[in-house]
């Protein structure tokens, strides 16, 4: 026995919209603003030549925001070191050591 199918579902597969992610804006820490054998939290840099570590700057401490808590959301972040971009799920962010990278490696 054939399944009858109406007419309409024969042409092209539905294709649902995309929906497109929230941009999430993160302070990070630049260079300057950390101290190698401090630990920040963040995440490590995505890029194999790299992979040092991209931290979240804190707000002042008289400021009432604080970072904010979003439900693993997808962040766009550019590595202060070496400028690659990437995204970093929010709830993959832990504390790391910061070391300072020698430029001859």
């Amino acid at each position: 026995m054939a399944i009858k199918r109406p007419t309409k579902s024969r042409g092209t597969p539905i294709r649902k919209p995309v929906t497109s992610v929230a941009v999430r804006h993160v302070d990070v820490r630049s260079k300057p603003q950390m101290v190698s054998g401090n630990r920040y939290v963040g995440w490590l840099c995505k890029n194999r030549s790299c992979g040092a570590l991209i931290a979240i700057a804190l707000p002042p401490a008289g400021n009432k925001a604080a970072v904010p808590e979003f439900d693993d959301q997808l962040t766009a972040i550019k590595c202060p070191h070496c400028g690659d971009e990437d995204l970093y799920r929010w709830s993959a962010r832990s504390e790391h050591e910061y070391t300072l990278k020698s430029v001859g490696n």
